[in-house]
This record gives C-alpha cells, sequence and structure tokens, in this order.
C-alpha cells in the first residue's frame, strides 16, 4: 500500500514538473506587445479651429499699391530699371503733388492768366513723365492735392509746402478741368476714367497739409469733384487720406457732409465719394496696435449711409513710425521679423474689418532689391491670393493665430504670432485644427512650410552684427531697425553692406522649412503643432495625397 502510494505520488509530481514547463514555454514564445504612449493633451486656449465648410469671403488683393511723392522719378531709366524685382508685389502707384505747390518747386504746370482771365499752362512736363509712368506697366492713380504757389497773393510755406486754398476758386476750376482733360487727351477717356483722383492728402492735419478749416476743406472737395466730373463723368473720386492720429481737426464728419449736406459746387445734397481712406502708422513705443479702435468709427459711419457702405475703404498711408525708443527717420517700416509678424496681424485685421487696400510704402532694404522680412509675408499672400478665405476660431489671446485659405483643391494657413514688444512677449504653440467638407475623401494630406522669424529670411541683424564689428558710427537717436540702415548708422555702413552682401541675399531668402511632409486626417479632422517664435509667420500648404 505505501509502496503504491509512493508511485502515485510520482507521478503527480512528474505530471506537475511537465506542467509547469509547458506553461514556462508559452510565456516565452508569446509576443510582447507594448501599448503606445498617449498623446499629451492639447490645451484648448491653443487651438485654432478651421471650419473648410464656412467661407468667409475672398483672400482678395490688398497690398498691390505704393505711393509716389515724385512722379518724375520714372523719367530716369535707372530707376525704372529697378522696379522689375518688385513687379510681383506691385500693380499700381499712387502720385502725389503732382499739381505744384512744392517745395522742391517740381509741376510747376500753371503759369498765371492772361489778360482775359484764363490760365496759362505748360503740361509738357506732366506728359513727359506720366508717358514714362505708362511704360512701366502700372496703373496711376492721381492725386490733386497742393494748389500752385501762385494762386495765392500771400504765400506761406508749410511743411508740404503750399497748403492753402486757392484765392480764386474759378482760377483753381479752370486748372483742374485744363489738367484733367490733358490727360484724357493724351491716353484716352477710356483709360483715364478707370484711374482713381484723390482730392488732397491729409486735409485734416492742419496747417502741415491743409492750411485752412474743415468747411473750406469740404468746399474745396466739392468744387474740385464738380470740375472733374465736368470732363470725366465716370470719374472714380474721393477725398485725401485723413490723418487718424490725435491732432486730427476732424473725422468722420467728412463723411456726414458728403451724404447729407449741401454741396458747395451744385446747391444739391451730398458730394459723389467713390471711395474713403484713412493713413494709419504704428508707433512701437506705444506697444500696442490700434488698428480696431482706427478703423471702427469710419467703417460704422460709412456702413450707416447705404450709398457709402460698400465703396472701397482704403489705408492710404501706412507704416511703422516710430521704432521702441519712439525714434523716427526716413524709414516707414521695421525691417526685421517684427514687422513681418506686425504685418500678418494688420492682414487679419485689414479682412475683419473690410478694409479694401493697404497702400505700401516698400518693403524692400535701402540701396538694394532684398526684401525686409515684411515682403516675404506679402509672398506668402501671392500664394493664397484668390482663394476663399475659411472660417476661422480661435481660443487664443494676444496678437496671433491663422489666416485659412482654400485654393485649386489645396488648404493653406496662415499662421503668426506677434508681440507688440521687440523684446518682450515670448513663444507660442497653436495647434490648428482643420474640419469640415474638405476632409473628406483625403486621409492622407501632403505638408510644406515656409517660415519667417529671428533665424529664417532675416538679414537685419547680421547687418547690424557686421557693422558693429566694423565699427560704424551711429547716429544719435537714430531709428533701430527700420528698413533704411542709414537712419541708424553712418556712411560707412554702405561699404559693410557691399563687402557681404553674397552673405546678406543668401540669408534673406524665404527659407522652405518643411517640405512634402505627410499628415493624416484622425477623427474626420487634421490637428497640426506649430511652434512659433515671439515674432513669427508660417504659411503651410497642405496637398491632397490620394497615392
Amino acid at each position: 500500500m505505501i509502496k503504491n502510494e509512493t508511485v502515485l505520488l510520482a507521478l503527480i509530481a512528474m505530471f506537475s514538473f511537465f506542467v509547469s514547463c509547458s506553461d514556462d514555454a508559452n510565456e516565452i514564445d508569446e509576443p510582447i506587445i507594448e501599448e503606445p504612449e498617449p498623446e499629451e493633451p492639447i490645451d484648448p486656449n491653443k487651438i485654432v479651429t478651421i471650419n473648410t465648410g464656412a467661407v468667409e469671403g475672398v483672400m482678395y488683393n490688398f497690398w498691390s499699391t505704393r505711393p509716389m511723392i515724385n512722379q518724375t522719378r520714372f523719367n530716369s531709366s535707372g530707376f525704372t530699371d529697378g522696379l522689375e524685382s518688385i513687379k510681383p508685389y506691385v500693380k499700381s502707384y499712387n502720385l502725389v503733388r503732382m499739381m505744384g505747390g512744392r517745395l522742391d518747386n517740381k509741376n510747376t504746370f500753371y503759369k498765371g492768366v492772361d489778360a482775359s482771365g484764363n490760365i496759362i499752362t505748360d503740361f509738357s512736363g506732366l506728359i513727359t513723365s506720366m508717358r514714362n509712368f505708362m511704360q512701366t506697366g502700372f496703373k496711376p492713380r492721381i492725386v490733386l492735392d497742393n494748389v500752385p504757389w501762385e494762386m495765392n497773393a500771400v504765400q506761406e510755406i508749410n511743411k508740404y509746402g503750399n497748403t492753402n486754398p486757392p484765392d480764386d476758386y474759378d482760377i483753381w476750376r479752370q486748372y483742374v478741368n485744363a489738367y484733367v482733360q490733358v490727360l484724357v487727351d493724351e491716353f484716352g477717356m477710356n483709360e483715364v476714367k478707370t484711374w482713381r483722383f484723390r482730392i488732397a492728402t491729409e486735409p485734416n492735419y492742419a496747417p502741415e497739409h491743409w492750411n485752412g478749416t474743415k468747411e473750406d476743406f469740404f468746399k474745396h472737395y466739392d468744387i474740385t469733384v464738380d470740375e472733374v466730373l465736368k470732363v470725366i463723368p465716370e470719374a472714380i473720386v474721393g477725398p485725401g487720406n485723413l490723418l487718424s492720429e490725435g491732432v486730427a481737426t476732424f473725422t468722420t464728419e467728412l463723411i456726414d457732409h458728403c451724404a447729407t449736406g449741401t454741396n458747395y459746387a451744385t446747391g444739391e445734397i451730398g458730394t459723389k465719394m467713390d471711395f474713403f481712406c484713412i493713413s494709419y502708422y504704428e508707433k512701437i513705443d506705444q506697444n500696442t496696435i490700434k488698428l480696431p479702435e482706427t478703423i471702427e468709427p469710419y467703417r460704422t459711419k460709412l456702413n450707416s449711409y447705404s450709398q457709402f457702405s460698400d465703396i472701397p475703404l482704403d489705408i492710404q498711408e501706412f507704416g511703422v513710425l516710430r521704432d521702441e525708443n519712439g525714434n523716427r527717420g526716413l524709414s516707414l517700416s521695421d525691417g526685421t521679423e517684427f514687422g513681418a509678424s506686425w504685418y500678418a496681424t494688420i492682414a487679419a485685421m485689414a479682412y475683419e474689418y473690410g478694409i479694401t487696400e493697404i497702400y505700401d510704402w516698400g518693403q524692400e532694404v535701402e540701396g538694394s532689391d532684398l526684401p525686409a522680412g515684411r515682403r516675404h509675408v506679402t509672398s506668402m499672400f501671392l500664394m493664397m491670393e484668390g482663394g476663399n478665405r475659411l472660417q476661422s476660431l480661435k481660443n487664443t489671446s494676444g496678437h496671433n493665430g491663422v489666416i485659412p485659405v482654400s485654393k485649386n483643391g489645396k488648404i493653406y494657413l496662415l499662421v503668426y504670432n506677434h508681440n507688440t514688444s521687440r523684446n518682450g512677449g515670448s513663444n507660442r504653440t497653436i495647434y490648428p485644427q482643420i474640419e469640415g467638407g474638405l476632409l473628406s475623401g483625403t486621409n492622407k494630406w501632403k505638408m510644406n512650410e515656409w517660415t519667417v522669424d529671428k533665424n529664417n529670411g532675416i538679414f537685419m541683424h547680421e547687418l547690424y552684427k557686421d557693422c558693429n564689428a566694423a565699427g560704424i558710427a551711429k547716429i544719435s537717436n537714430g531709428r533701430i531697425y527700420g528698413n533704411r540702415p542709414s537712419d541708424y548708422f553712418e556712411a560707412g555702413w554702405k561699404d559693410v553692406f557691399n563687402a557681404n552682401k553674397s552673405k546678406y541675399e543668401t540669408l534673406s531668402k524665404l527659407p522652405q522649412t518643411v517640405k512634402d511632409s505627410i499628415v493624416e486626417t484622425k477623427e474626420s479632422k487634421i490637428t497640426l503643432k506649430v511652434d512659433l517664435e515671439r515674432h513669427s509667420v508660417k504659411l503651410i500648404e497642405l496637398i491632397p495625397n490620394n497615392k
């Protein structure tokens, strides 16, 4: 009995051993599957939602007109030859102070009156400069502003020349009529009726641009418009760009006058106004962007009159006027990544407030055709131009966001981050989250990206570094980082620039920072992570990839 129990126990032990070995073998042979790490949760305050099913409007071109204060520059082939590089960015020039009354005594076409009280003119210089202008292929816009010196018995010199109203409006009428008629005679009615005619420049800036009361200007505007329309009944006319600074002598009253006031020329109610415009300049030392509160009263007032609710609302002088130290120069822009991110911010506001055009003094660096950072942003605009602007809803705070556009089956995202202080603020991460019908049927997208920030597309910092290393003297109270280095450095900067030009050419190119990366649609959405410097603009291009 005991012997049989011993054998049984031995058999049980052996069986347990084999079962144990079999279990160990199964554990060794079974593949080990690692669970993926959970995705990092996205801060909802960093998400910008792009609804591809909601179109807010067209990505229209607001950036292609430049002011010019001396149209005789187009008589120089040296000047016109240098315009080839900017033609992708420019379509029109707004030609200012073309009627005389200038400090440099150019455009002296008015020669007085004869014994019968008829004006004497010589427009040969006007025709020469306009013929040369037209050969460039740009579209002219004519500003009828300063009155010729000889039309005032008492000649008062102000900052921008003769800013007095004419002593005799019968003489002024004759001159305006003859001036416009000679343009029609030379270039034809069908052409000239497509030009804009702006009456005056900053007429609410006294006495610098208008040495009279607001009622004086309302009269001047009415009479000038009336005379232009006698020559060109279909003329496109509008008042001068209103100064938007605190010293302005009037603001929206001009709109009221054109809508409901008695016309000084016709005695009827109202005056023709085909467009309205202001000036807008930023000042870095004020540490703000003041466009919304500047433009809103004009937008509201125009909308209050049915005849003016749909006319173009433009900014016809524009730029960054002062640096962070409150210093000015000839620069009317910032030449660094600060100017680039500021411009992207302004663009988003332009579409929000229905600003039709923003005239631009120039986006190149002095003495060259090398682009300042802001021109790279314009290059991004050109890629998006004509597409449909999509709805963009952001939870982020501050001057950052996304301008989304669909065009030719592609999706473009202009993503920007701007801080109003050059050295303030911080880097930021934004998560554009794209959803809606444009994603249906496409699970994979090819992504390209271009970037402007302190390390991409900007050469101004390197130029400053080289000028400092070369010991180039600085101008007392000079403006820093404008698009004109001569505002900050003495004459030797140009030698440094020429010696290192090839380096600056390389640094100034708009770099493509991502090429042909693949992103996937998940849960009917595309979510991107975009890291941005404190002053940064990125253009992201998404192309359907159905292979």
